[in-house]
């Protein structure tokens, strides 16, 4: 081989190489794109139950609440009941 087909070898072995890198990093970028629309739809879902698990605890509280307030009335009512008794 002459110089000159050696340097279109090299020439050409180049553009392959990196043309195949290409590829690669194209496959790459695919991958990630896909990884965050699914990162997305997982964050959404993160928040629903966030957002789901604050109604609870604001219901939990509340019913909390009522129950320490019918507690203090079966207390009042009772204590009515025994002096009423007497």
């Amino acid at each position: 081989m002459d110089a000159m087909s050696m340097a279109w070898v090299v020439m050409g072995g180049s553009f392959c190489l990196v043309l195949v890198l290409t590829i690669g990093l194209w496959l790459q970028w695919l991958h990630t794109q896909h990884y965050q629309a699914e990162l997305s739809v997982l964050r959404g879902l993160v928040q629903s139950l966030g957002e789901i698990i604050r109604r609870l605890e604001s219901e939990k509280a509340e019913l909390a609440a009522g129950l320490r307030a019918e507690k203090g009335q079966v207390e009042q009512l009772k204590g009515q009941l025994l002096r009423a008794s007497r």
